[in-house]
């Protein structure tokens, strides 16, 4: 009997290294990765963050030419790619009044509409292990809630001062408002708390927890913890984040450089030069 498929969501805030893990992941043969699925319709027709990208495929081609895609589609029986209007599940306490309510009605559509396109991956590649860099947290619970599939978790937490001073760093490279890195901090540090609030509705047998720096200590056994944790056979650890005839959605613009895979701790020096946010964030980190 064909054992069920594994859906390893990738949940973690933004610039904590989820592209980099689910570049790393997608190097087996028994893993597809689909990268931040949750953003195929924005990517579609072309709103909301990819921007960047233009919204591309990472092989290079619109959500609309990729052959892959295309491919997920016919699966889907979708003529139109542009019929995908919503794969974002958003909570409905963001919303007021009649708003809650047409907000849980677009999550169901969500919930089976993504539940497709994973089947329609699985069913296109033949693969047994779908990796969604989504990172969410109520998108990704919502998913795991409603799954046909053997969904779990790599909740990925980097230290916050790193991504602080990295999510600074790319505001001021696309022309945002300025904002403090003690309130990019404690902006992160609220993350980190909505991350562990959801995740209370998850068994702790599906989440493997996931240090960023821990992972750079060894990552050959790291990845071999992974293997065992989500069934997968294990491989070599690859010496480069690389894309290899990937056909990911969003993600760093890292990846379509070739890089080699090591721990940049550049982000320490700018830390110390700034004692405040240095020791606040050394504490958040040990209590969070």
């Amino acid at each position: 009997m064909k054992k069920r498929q594994t859906i390893i969501y990738i949940m973690s805030n933004q610039r904590s290294g989820s592209t980099l893990i689910e570049n790393v992941l997608s190097k087996s043969l028994q893993i597809v990765s689909v990268g931040e699925a949750y953003l195929l319709g924005g990517h579609i027709h072309k709103t909301g963050p990819g921007s960047a990208w233009d919204w591309n495929c990472s092989c290079g081609e619109s959500l609309l030419e990729c052959d892959f895609w295309n491919k997920i589609y016919r699966n889907l029986n979708i003529s139109n790619p542009q019929e995908i209007a919503n794969t974002r599940i958003i909570n409905p306490k963001r919303k007021k009044g009649n708003n809650k309510d047409k907000q849980k009605s677009n999550n169901s559509k969500a919930v089976s509409l993504m539940n497709q396109i994973y089947t329609a991956v699985f069913e296109t590649t033949e693969c047994d292990v779908l990796v969604d860099s989504s990172k969410e947290a109520f998108h990704g619970t919502s998913l795991y809630q409603n799954s046909p599939f053997n969904f779990k978790f790599i909740y990925l937490r980097r230290d916050l001062r790193a991504v602080s001073i990295s999510k600074q760093k790319w505001w001021k490279r696309y022309g945002r408002e300025h904002i403090s890195l003690v309130r990019f901090l404690l902006s992160n540090y609220r993350h980190r708390l909505k991350c562990w609030l959801m995740l209370r509705k998850v068994n702790k047998k599906d989440v493997f927890y996931l240090n960023y720096e821990d992972f750079f200590k060894n990552p050959q056994h790291t990845l071999n913890d992974m293997s065992s944790f989500f069934g997968f056979d294990a491989y070599e650890m690859p010496e480069f984040m690389e894309l290899n005839n990937d056909h990911t959605i969003a993600g760093t613009l890292n990846r379509f450089k070739k890089t080699k895979i090591e721990y940049d701790n550049r982000w320490l020096s700018i830390a110390k030069k700034r004692p405040l946010f240095n020791v606040l964030g050394y504490m958040l980190n040990k209590i969070g």
